[in-house]
């Protein structure tokens, strides 16, 4: 069948890993696909970080009506994953089709836990929050920062070049030094801030939807997502062999199987 149709794609980012970081990814998906991502979400004062990440929804509805004429297949990493999916109940209009890439969803009984602790020091405990906020944000500007991140616990399994497109996202040199441009203080909060209100966005998401976790994952876990593909009659694949991260662990195999779910969309619509 002829396509005549145009493919714009957003991508959103996993939390503090700009869409640079994805670079490998992106040069793997089909040539004729229009590739639009926001490089760092909460980083205007427009769009602060809020409660339930409402305000990096709108954010992302924002970006998608300033910069596409049509709507747009969204593919989303983590925290992109979620606020595509609110995106895409909230402005039904501007989406094509969902592609949701291991992300953190709180739901059943874990959001109310959820919900009673966001108020408390604990999330600091229960998410990344704590480290994030006290992480390192300046080193010399001849470190070598691939070899740095690289030996940290969540980069362990990640393709070198994406660990190097990351670095190269993330920083920028300044008086002598290269310093963290994904402000630590936000990454945090946004962290504090995952959403307990998920179910409210049920039975509002009218365009095919895959939700992919990793095999392997510790984010998107079986007990999580099961409601959530209930309350959206969801596809569901498991990437083999992946963890949270597999995006940037295998980058290409991510980009076959997008261009794999789109093409299949584009004939079925």
């Amino acid at each position: 069948m002829e396509h005549n149709n145009e493919v714009n794609v957003h991508f959103a980012h996993a939390n503090g890993f700009p869409a640079g970081s994805y670079r490998k990814l992106f040069d793997a998906l089909n040539d004729d696909y229009g590739l639009c991502a926001l490089e760092k979400f909460g980083h205007t004062n427009r769009f602060p970080i809020s409660k339930n990440w409402h305000n990096q929804t709108q954010e992302l509805i924002d970006y998608i009506e300033s910069t596409q004429r049509q709507p747009v297949y969204a593919v989303g990493h983590s925290f992109g994953g979620v606020v595509s999916y609110m995106a895409a109940c909230t402005r039904p209009d501007l989406f094509k089709g969902l592609i949701m890439l291991d992300p953190p969803m709180i739901t059943g009984l874990t959001r109310w836990f959820f919900g009673g602790i966001k108020a408390t020091s604990l999330i600091d405990k229960l998410t990344p929050a704590g480290k994030t906020a006290n992480r390192c944000r300046r080193w010399g500007k001849d470190q070598d920062l691939v070899a740095y991140f690289q030996a940290r616990t969540l980069f362990k399994g990640m393709d070198k070049d994406c660990i190097a497109d990351y670095v190269n996202s993330v920083t920028e040199q300044r008086d002598e030094h290269l310093h963290l441009n994904f402000k630590p203080e936000i990454e945090a909060n946004i962290f504090r801030n995952v959403p307990d209100d998920i179910p409210r966005y049920y039975g509002k998401l009218v365009c095919p939807a895959l939700l992919v976790t990793g095999e392997h994952t510790m984010v998107c876990t079986e007990r999580l997502i099961r409601p959530f593909i209930r309350g959206n009659h969801l596809e569901h694949r498991v990437f083999s062999g992946g963890g949270h991260m597999f995006p940037l662990e295998s980058p290409i195999e991510t980009a076959v199987l997008i261009n794999q779910t789109i093409e299949r969309w584009r004939t079925e619509q």
